[in-house]
């Protein structure tokens, strides 16, 4: 009977750390501010060609048609499709969130929808999106981004130019999920998405681990850090005592009204 309660507790811990992890993973949000990345596509040309794509993420490549329509993600999608394009993409502007704070900072506050609900229904209004705000978030990424666009053509051509964020100017503290503080949860925002962070942002973690952004540089690669495996070791251990924790009080409560 023991030997069966144990093998019982030891499964309950595995998928209680398991879904600890994907809880953990899931919530973590990464944030980037600023408009610091200029991109422009000129009127037809041609979508297909890298240098007018603009690559956000490995999963979110946003381009327009030589012939006008909206944008969409040529890294998910061959065209734009009304109210679908750019897929894996969610849009907030002050037309669909009106009175609101639009900043990716702000991103708890704000609705999101598909990319044309969030400029008024029509991409061929170039007044509803030129030199409007707005928040995109990479629903695959977990990414909450600033971007406006400066100049949109809406005659059938496909050109336009907008400024956005860069996962750069996000964090420069290590602080990848926007929380205040730099910790585990940042460790698991980056290897999430390795490549929409700059080369040393493991080394930036490392070097701001525990701290709380602007309180000052560390030593970098501090020897407090934990190793990936340890953080890892660290959930395990963490939701494995929670597990049994919770198995003991059911297990005095059924005692008790017994």
């Amino acid at each position: 009977m023991a030997r069966s309660l144990r093998l019982l507790f030891v499964k309950v811990s595995l998928v209680f750390a398991i879904s600890f992890m994907f809880a953990r993973s899931a919530a973590a949000q990464t944030i980037w501010s600023g408009l610091t990345k200029s991109f422009t596509k000129n009127v037809a040309s041609d979508p297909t060609l890298p240098q007018n794509q603009d690559s956000l993420t490995t999963n979110v490549i946003l381009t327009r048609g030589a012939s006008g329509g909206g944008l969409y993600n040529i890294a998910a999608e061959g065209f734009y499709s009304m109210n679908i394009s750019p897929t894996l993409t969610a849009w907030a502007t002050d037309l669909n969130n009106p009175g609101k704070t639009i900043t990716a900072t702000n991103w708890q506050s704000l609705a999101f929808t598909d990319w044309i609900d969030a400029y008024g229904g029509s991409h061929t209004a170039g007044g509803s999106i030129a030199g409007r705000n707005a928040v995109v978030r990479l629903t695959s990424d977990n990414v909450y981004l600033d971007l406006r666009f400066t100049s949109w053509d809406a005659g059938g051509g496909g050109g336009y130019t907008y400024l956005r964020a860069e996962p750069s100017a996000s964090s420069p503290t290590g602080d990848y999920n926007g929380n205040g503080v730099v910790d585990a949860a940042d460790y698991v925002v980056w290897r999430k998405n390795p490549g929409g962070f700059p080369a040393d942002a493991y080394a930036i973690w490392r070097s701001y681990f525990g701290q709380t952004p602007g309180s000052g540089a560390s030593a970098m690669v501090s020897a407090a850090v934990p190793e990936p495996a340890t953080i890892m070791l660290f959930i395990l251990a963490a939701a494995a005592v929670s597990a049994r924790r919770r198995w003991r009080a059911c297990r005095v409560s059924k005692l008790i009204d017994a």
